[in-house]
């Protein structure tokens, strides 16, 4: 096994696909700070297990595979592919198979992560997922991934 094979991300991947949130967990500290582009931050690993048990509830199938580890001594950086096939609790994707590619960051503390940020094509995965374009709009706009300045709000 490589470094990189041994990273977090690698270890959070084996842990993701063992379907099991108790293994998931493992990953990360208590005080962990996970921001998800689907669900908002969550933060402690009691919450992480609550956001986790809902991913694979709504996922008949998951697979992550990290495909390119950058591996430093607080931090790994890592792009990946996941797939899932949506349950029935996605009332209007049920069935549907999604796979996208993303990369994520693993802020590390003494072996495991403490703050996770991830990035992918949030709208079309939303979209994919048969989520309706205004549902899908609302959710962006609760959840915004970039801040806007309107040139009426900026000091002068």
């Amino acid at each position: 096994m490589t470094t990189a094979d041994a990273s977090v991300a690698h270890r959070f991947a084996r842990a993701f696909n063992s379907g099991e949130v108790d293994q998931v967990l493992e990953v990360f500290t208590e005080d962990v700070i996970y921001h998800d582009l689907f669900y908002g931050r969550v933060e402690g690993r009691e919450k992480l297990g609550e956001m986790f048990s809902r991913v694979y509830a709504q996922g008949t199938y998951h697979r992550w595979t990290m495909t390119n580890a950058t591996v430093g001594s607080r931090c790994t950086m890592c792009e990946w592919d996941f797939e899932l096939t949506l349950s029935d609790a996605v009332a209007r994707g049920a069935g549907r198979t999604l796979r996208y590619p993303g990369a994520s960051v693993f802020d590390t503390r003494d072996g495991r992560c403490h703050a996770y940020r991830e990035y992918f094509d949030r709208t079309a995965a939303l979209l994919a997922a048969g989520i309706a374009p205004s549902s899908v709009a609302a959710i962006v706009a609760r959840r915004p991934t970039i801040d806007v300045t309107l040139p009426e709000d900026r000091p002068r």
